[in-house]
């Protein structure tokens, strides 16, 4: 639509880093079960299920500031073969539903075996499809009495895109499986923007969305684009001094107001920097993001800490 590459265009003239979207045909997160007692400092039994996880999880309040992991918190261990383990703490009090899928998905196996399949520099790593390409895959969990294969985005001011966010992919503002690591050490200087392009964008979203029908993939496009921009104009200019100097140490705060921010990575950025710098080539829609030689996700354990 053309409309979706004038919008891109103004997107870009408001961030240096442009305005790129971390879609999905379907979203993803984690693999493995974890069903007895780890030696990484915590323990899950095989009857506690993702539901009772999330319900007996302490209030985390987010990623904003120092994030470290207590008692009581819910912890996923992804293991990348040949690279290494990343260490995330998850946020069932900012992504309820998010996290219970995630928890679900990892106790199903269905991360087991899963590719990155998608690596850009200083932007984020993405993986978990049910294809390997980008595609296939259905939520485990979308909600208490929900029977869809996806679940809306859980937006938060207090789960922000700083480097080593654990992320939903979505398409159209549906996650499902797909999950992606944002690896951007570069500063984000959001104290100095000016909102007003992005409030334009916005708007013009809303303008777009009411013309279209209700259902539609056109209407659900709009929808979602009106909702992030309005939310990343208001987080922008509403940013704490604590927010502006955390992107000061890098993320990729345009992805703000618009997606899933479930975990905050505490331990393995090496691995994630290491991932970051792997060879890439075209994938299927000519976007320089697929890697050379297949990464692996071989396990992911998630557990919660003593």
């Amino acid at each position: 639509m053309k409309i979706r590459k004038l919008m891109a265009c103004m997107l870009a003239a408001v961030c240096a880093a442009g305005f790129t979207a971390c879609s999905s045909n379907t979203s993803s997160a984690d693999s493995s079960v974890v069903s007895e007692s780890s030696d990484n400092g915590g323990s899950a039994s095989s009857d506690s299920t993702a539901a009772e996880m999330v319900k007996n999880a302490p209030a985390t309040g987010g990623n904003i500031g120092d994030v470290t992991i207590q008692s009581g918190d819910i912890v996923a261990e992804f293991e990348i073969d040949g690279f290494g383990i990343i260490k995330a703490k998850l946020f069932p009090d900012i992504a309820p539903v998010g996290v219970q899928n995630f928890i679900q998905l990892a106790q199903d196996g269905y991360y087991t075996g899963k590719n990155i399949h998608r690596v850009i520099s200083d932007f984020m790593l993405q993986g978990g499809s049910e294809n390997g390409d980008g595609t296939g895959g259905s939520a485990a969990y979308s909600g208490e009495g929900s029977a869809s294969d996806s679940f809306g985005v859980e937006a938060n001011e207090n789960a922000r895109h700083f480097y080593g966010a654990l992320c939903y992919a979505n398409a159209l503002g549906q996650n499902s499986t797909q999950f992606y690591i944002v690896n951007s050490k570069e500063a984000q200087d959001i104290g100095s923007l000016d909102t007003s392009r992005i409030s334009d964008v916005a708007a013009q979203a809303k303008e777009l969305m009411a013309s279209a029908a209700p259902g539609t993939a056109e209407y659900s496009y709009y929808e979602s684009m009106a909702n992030q921009y309005s939310n990343l104009a208001e987080w922008i200019k509403n940013a704490s001094d604590e927010v502006k100097e955390k992107y000061k140490n890098g993320g990729v705060y345009y992805l703000d107001g618009g997606y899933t921010v479930f975990g905050q990575v505490v331990d393995g950025f090496d691995v994630i920097d290491s991932i970051s710098g792997v060879e890439v080539q075209e994938n299927s829609s000519g976007e320089s993001s697929q890697p050379v030689k297949d990464i692996i996700i071989k396990s992911v354990k998630v557990y919660t800490a003593d």
